[in-house]
């Protein structure tokens, strides 16, 4: 009588090319994503930094006017008072002069089209 012959276990070729595939296509989307979301977030994250600074720098600007402008007012003996004793007249015209000049000076840093 012939031998009994044993299955063989299946081909190693096929398993090991499934993996290489696999492999492959997970560096290419890796690659993709380095050079894609990467540096789409990394920018989304600058915009919204960039936004809260500015926000938070033109409300401490805001704030700096407005607490200058009450200091004067209370603070700066100037003329001959009137009811209340103070003369609020002057910060405003030193206030108007300190932004009158800023925007002078930002508009001769314009650009022509």
């Amino acid at each position: 009588m012939a031998a009994p012959t044993t299955p063989t276990p299946p081909s190693t070729p096929s398993r090991e090319w499934t993996t290489q595939a696999a492999d492959t296509v997970e560096s290419v989307v890796l690659a993709v994503k380095e050079k894609t979301t990467v540096p789409l977030g990394t920018a989304a994250r600058g915009l919204v930094y960039g936004l809260v600074i500015a926000v938070l720098g033109i409300t401490c600007l805001v704030v700096l006017a407005i607490a200058s402008v009450r200091f004067l007012t209370v603070y700066l003996p100037v003329g001959r008072a009137d009811h209340g004793g103070h003369r609020v007249w002057v910060p405003d015209i030193g206030m108007g002069i300190i932004f009158s000049a800023a925007g002078l000076w930002f508009w001769s840093k314009r650009r022509a089209k």
